[in-house]
């Protein structure tokens, strides 16, 4: 019985070990795949130890690059649930297509639930969601927050209004301040399973660049 429960043991520890380098790449390139579909990968990599967490889609860290990508509204809810599985979570992506406006240098981290993301804001993008605004300027109001200051034209009467990004029932926002805010609100980001809860922003050259944190729900 011994000598039979050693190549046993034997064979056990080959699969083990061997799993474990090999179920982590199967795992990277099935991710690359997936991503393809809708943007261009530069780089992906799936770590899990031991890798038989794998079996059940769970895994230690997912590290994406991405040079462009496009995310489907409809499809935020699926690709959320999915990272829950995920201890960390540590993505870039060059430009982001999300249908409402497009993001660049865009980056984010998830440990555990807790989730903070980064973006830049082009002028020229947002000018563009926001049709009857003539013009944005970064600008700080009377309590030091960063607003865009414009011109909009709203039935026909042209009035001054700032503008901000923030957390608003947690979504991430772009909101005319006063009474415009109730009518031109611009929504950047917004999934069921994702609640923003604060957000912070800065002038970049071109436009702005915004830090977001939020928890997994």
């Amino acid at each position: 019985m011994g000598r039979v429960a050693i190549p046993v043991a034997a064979a056990v520890t080959v699969v083990l070990v061997g799993g474990q380098f090999v179920a982590p790449l199967i795992a990277t390139s099935i991710l690359r795949s997936r991503l393809s579909k809708d943007g261009t990968v530069l780089s992906a990599r799936v770590s899990a130890f031991p890798w038989l967490q794998l079996l059940w889609q769970h895994a230690d860290k997912v590290t994406v690059r991405l040079a462009d990508y496009t995310l489907e509204p409809s499809r935020l809810e699926g690709q959320l649930h999915e990272a829950e599985a995920v201890g960390t979570v540590d993505v870039s992506i060059g430009v982001l297509h999300t249908g409402l406006v497009t993001m660049r240098h865009v980056s984010f981290t998830k440990h555990g639930d807790e989730l903070v993301g980064a973006a830049n804001l082009d002028i020229a993008d947002l000018r563009a969601a926001l049709p009857f605004v003539k013009s944005l300027t970064p600008v700080r109001d009377s309590g030091g927050r960063l607003v865009l200051r414009g011109t909009a034209s709203v039935l026909g009467v042209e009035a001054s209004v700032d503008f901000v990004v923030a957390a608003q029932n947690g979504k991430l926002v772009l909101a005319p301040t006063g009474l415009l805010g109730a009518f031109t609100t611009i929504t950047l980001y917004d999934d069921p399973q994702l609640r923003v809860e604060s957000v912070t922003a800065t002038t970049v050259p071109g436009g702005l660049r915004f830090l977001a944190k939020g928890t997994v729900i």
